[in-house]
């Protein structure tokens, strides 16, 4: 009877340990897919639409596990990005070490469709993570369609 009990245990943990690890792949796959310079197509506040002219100075970029949001080509905001594709929606996750929010983290959601990269993120430092692709007054989120830059 140990003996069962015992193998069941190996078997479970082996179990847990497999998953954990198609869990890790997953994730190192879709934030290799981001890597790169992101140009802003659309940003959304809270409802509020980001003017077209303050689009063209932002950019987004991703290397290894960390990202830098640039506005007119410098660093406004640096920090870490951990994903999760296994859940349903995807979750991100960015924690923000320098700028205005430094020592916060925002979570959200994304989806990666070949070279367009949508965010949706709750506030900083709010532990709120939006559920659907949009931002409205009511949901207190932020809605960034990005395409990749072409070289």
């Amino acid at each position: 009877m140990k003996a069962r009990a015992l193998m069941a245990l190996a078997v479970g943990c082996l179990l847990l340990g497999t998953a954990s690890l198609v869990a890790d792949d997953d994730a190192k796959k879709d934030l290799d897919a981001m890597q790169g310079t992101w140009k802003i197509d659309s940003f959304t506040v809270a409802g509020e639409k980001a003017p077209a002219d303050l689009l063209k100075k932002m950019a987004f970029v991703i290397k290894d596990d960390k990202y830098s949001g640039q506005i007119d080509g410098k660093e406004d905001e640096t920090g870490t990005i951990k994903v999760d594709p296994t859940k349903k929606p995807k979750t991100i996750e960015f924690n923000i070490t320098s700028g205005k929010d430094k020592g916060k983290k925002q979570v959200g959601i994304y989806t990666l469709e070949g070279d367009t990269l949508t965010l949706c993120l709750g506030f900083p430092g709010e532990a709120e993570r939006p559920t659907k692709l949009e931002s409205t007054k009511e949901s207190k989120s932020v809605l960034a369609v990005m395409k990749r830059e072409k070289k």
